[in-house]
């Protein structure tokens, strides 16, 4: 049983030296992922034109600090109004406590900005410059060519982009829509922190999505964190049915299936962004991303078994 458990004494993006373990996601693909794909491109819409939405002449939302001028949906407070800005902050961060409770960790996969940035931008730009998982892998160990040099160039100009563009929509909604259009299009002098604000943004983002990734949610997210102590044995979550899939083993052609249902073929593991094994139980880096089910599920029709061997239950 010790041997079993082993698992939780680490995670899976650290070996047993402390270094770091690079995840190669392999690419997801489903009626699930498909579902979610265009459930972060409205969400993207959302995000990248609601700073250009203004009633009465405020925005729709703004955080702005500097000015303690805060706007929900219109509506504006002061530092004076800051009891009842706190208030609201209060029951939102109780609503997410009760939500996940009932539902699981099921925003960080479907609605977190930093997973949809992730898995619906760069990964996205790295799949179709870089190939898939293997594809990778294999660029990054072999030599510096022309093309992996032409590769690296490509992706990395189009994450700086991208990271340019998320930062100056996220300063928006800081300091508003025509601050922001001021300091791009007025001498640099005339608006030097607010410069520097969108090129220390932008470097964030370019390090996380270029390399810091997935220890955002591991490491650094406060939900994340507390998904262990929210969840209870009632809460929704990816699960592996455990009695139907063991005993594991491969599968062959023609056989009469003595076994569990899972093959053991690994792909639920390949495609997992956190790079866990679900099959072990649900883990403090699952973030209910759903590839797993997709993936098992296209094995399942593949060899005729029953699909849900890994879904939400």
């Amino acid at each position: 049983m010790e041997s079993d458990e082993s698992f939780r004494d680490s995670i899976a993006t650290i070996d047993k030296q402390g270094k770091r373990v690079w995840i190669y996601a392999q690419k997801p693909f489903g009626k699930l992922y498909t579902l979610r794909t265009y459930a972060s491109y409205i969400y993207l819409v959302i995000f990248f034109s609601l700073p250009f939405i203004k009633i009465n002449g405020d925005p729709f939302f703004l955080f702005n600090i500097m000015e303690g001028k805060f706007v929900l949906f219109t509506m504006v407070f002061w530092p004076q109004d800051f009891f009842l800005f706190g208030l609201g902050m209060m029951i939102f961060v109780l609503f997410v406590a009760l939500f996940t409770v009932v539902f699981g960790r099921v925003f960080c996969g479907w609605a977190c900005p930093q997973t949809i940035f992730l898995e619906m931008i760069f990964r996205k730009i790295e799949y179709w410059i870089e190939g898939d998982a293997s594809y990778q892998k294999k660029l990054n160990n072999g030599p510096w060519t022309k093309e992996k040099i032409r590769k690296k160039i490509t992706k990395n100009v189009l994450f700086f982009l991208a990271s340019f563009v998320i930062a100056n929509t996220f300063l928006s909604y800081i300091i508003g829509i025509d601050k922001l259009f001021h300091i791009m299009t007025e001498p640099i002098q005339n608006h030097l922190g607010g410069f520097i604000a969108i090129i220390a943004f932008t470097g964030i983002f370019y390090g996380v999505y270029v390399r810091f990734r997935e220890q955002v949610c591991l490491v650094v997210c406060p939900y994340g964190r507390l998904q262990g102590v929210l969840l209870d044995r009632d809460s929704v979550v990816v699960a592996y049915d455990y009695k139907r899939g063991e005993q594991r083993g491969k599968f062959h052609k023609n056989e009469k299936r003595s076994l569990g249902d899972c093959i053991d073929c690994h792909q639920c593991v390949k495609v997992c962004p956190t790079g866990i094994d679900i099959r072990n139980g649900t883990q403090l880096e699952c973030v209910n991303c759903t590839a797993c089910i997709d993936v098992c599920n296209h094995m399942m029709e593949s060899v005729g078994l029953p699909k849900n061997l890994i879904r939400y239950d």
